[in-house]
């Protein structure tokens, strides 16, 4: 090749996870095929939605791919769409998240490009209807109200929330399909990490989230969060980190729990827990030293315990 000739754009796969909502992903594919950069592939999983979802891309937006799963997958649709996927970097929202412009995929390739050590590159996450940032979203380790506009490194994966180097996401396995909703992109984020992997926020992409209510009730977050910390622990961690990781998630539900009463729901996240064990056990894969001293690193500058009871008063987040 000459060297004169010009840089080739990589390839820039979106994975979009639908569970029903035609008209939230409709809004969504909008801002899609809307964006400058190319070349580009689009993708709807659709989890099973029983409506006419697949029908409705097809017809109105015949250039994306879709691939229709037979129920309701969880966040392991994200690992199909993935795998049906071509580009080099792939991009995963869900139904409910819209780009913020139409330069969002040029700001991603233009991340990955100065950031060659990036796994993964997670967005900046706002309101829908007030453009604000959406703190319900914000689970990295540093204070939103500090850092919502500054580039880090992290440990947090929101799962409709991101990109990724696709060789560097199939390396870990993919989601872990038990887990279904809740917590998920923690346990990738711990599997990635292990495999030299690295996460960065970059607040200059930015995507709006229209939180669903339709799949969401008051009793599944103390259920499902309760059972897949317990999973995650079983899974990633060795007893001596378990058992301080578990105290202080236990305790966070708990208070969580009793203050909506919801301590039915997270008693049955217990005993579910304990009825997978062995399923979970058998997946186990300690991650290294290494990154726990890196999540320590990473993690020096997360609020305390108090100001972090604080937020949740001020603004619940579960």
């Amino acid at each position: 090749m000459s060297l004169d000739a010009p840089m080739q754009n990589s390839l820039i796969s979106v994975v979009i996870l639908n569970y029903r909502r035609w008209e939230a992903l409709n809004g969504t594919l909008s801002t899609v095929i809307s964006q400058s950069y190319s070349p580009r592939e689009v993708i709807v999983v659709d989890n099973g939605s029983g409506d006419r979802s697949a029908d409705l891309v097809r017809q109105h937006f015949p250039e994306v791919t879709v691939v229709e799963l037979d129920g309701n997958a969880g966040c392991v649709g994200r690992t199909r769409g993935v795998e049906a996927a071509h580009g080099e970097f792939i991009v995963t929202i869900d139904n409910d998240v819209s780009f913020d412009s139409a330069f969002e995929l040029q700001k991603i390739a233009n991340a990955f490009s100065a950031c060659p050590e990036a796994s993964c590159i997670v967005f900046k996450v706002l309101e829908s209807a007030t453009g604000r940032l959406h703190v319900r979203d914000w689970c990295h380790p540093r204070s939103y109200a500090e850092y919502s506009d500054k580039e880090f490194e992290t440990t947090f994966i929101p799962e409709g929330a991101c990109a990724f180097r696709r060789a560097d996401f199939l390396k870990t396995g993919g989601y872990y399909e038990p887990l279904w909703i809740g917590c998920e992109g923690f346990d990738l984020s711990l599997r990635l990490l292990n495999r030299g992997g690295r996460i960065f926020y970059r607040p200059s992409i930015r995507v709006r989230h229209l939180l669903s209510q339709e799949t969401r009730n008051s009793w599944r977050p103390y259920y499902y969060y309760t059972r897949n910390y317990l999973w995650i622990a079983m899974r990633n961690y060795p007893a001596v980190r378990a058992v301080p990781f578990l105290t202080e998630k236990m305790a966070m539900m708990a208070c969580f729990a009793g203050r909506t009463g919801n301590l039915k729901a997270m008693f049955r996240g217990i005993r579910d827990a304990a009825l997978g064990f062995r399923k979970v056990w058998a997946t186990r894969d300690p991650v290294s030293p290494a990154v726990f001293r890196l999540l320590a690193d990473l993690s020096r500058e997360r609020p305390s315990l108090l100001a972090r009871l604080r937020r949740h008063r001020e603004r619940p987040l579960i």
